[in-house]
């Protein structure tokens, strides 16, 4: 016989994270991270382009672009087997114009490229960049989506002393350590220990 209410699993320790007031003190607080070698994601209200890229300045190329490229070819080599599968199968003789003639089949063989090439580039950009995410992450806070800046590092309970004297360097206003509960889809975050 099962408990009605099993047994919640203990938190796992993901890291450290600090709020900011302003993206100067983030932007610092960056400088010192890169200059410690630690990995860091940032949590920012609003997209700022400049800020961005100085937090994220060795962007790699994206994928999207060969999902775009394969789906043009596929759309295209579709559409020109499409339309003379139709026309041997079917013959319309016009004016003693050939069967298997181009004219007629670039219309068809543009728009198939155009489409399946849209339609790859859209699932490959969803597939590229993990959405939907349906999973809060566990140092989000509320705050970080109104007026306040946060900087994330995921580091081993090793290296929490020294995350955290950074983010104080920094000026950072609050420094919590990161539980993550694994509750799954959209579960609020956690900053109490594990008992």
């Amino acid at each position: 016989m099962t408990p009605a209410n099993p047994p919640m699993p203990p938190p796992a320790y993901r890291g450290v994270v600090g709020g900011f007031q302003n993206e100067e003190e983030l932007r610092g607080a960056s400088v010192l991270a890169d200059a410690a070698g630690l990995r860091y994601e940032a949590f920012l209200p609003a997209g700022d382009e400049d800020l961005l890229r100085a937090l994220r300045f060795r962007t790699e190329k994206s994928g999207v672009r060969f999902w775009t490229l394969f789906g043009g070819i596929g759309g295209g080599v579709a559409a020109m087997a499409l339309t003379i599968w139709t026309m041997r199968n079917w013959p319309m003789v016009v004016g003693g114009k050939p069967i298997v003639s181009w004219p007629p089949f670039i219309q068809v063989i543009f728009e198939w490229t155009v489409l399946l090439a849209s339609f790859l580039c859209m699932a490959g950009f969803l597939i590229l960049s993990g959405l939907p995410n349906l999973y809060l992450h566990p140092a989000y806070r509320p705050e970080f989506n109104v007026d306040r800046f946060g900087l994330f590092f995921p580091c081993s309970r090793g290296e929490e002393a020294l995350a955290r004297a950074l983010l104080a360097r920094a000026g950072a206003e609050k420094i919590e350590t990161v539980w993550d509960r694994g509750l799954g889809r959209l579960a609020p975050p956690s900053v109490e220990p594990p008992s």
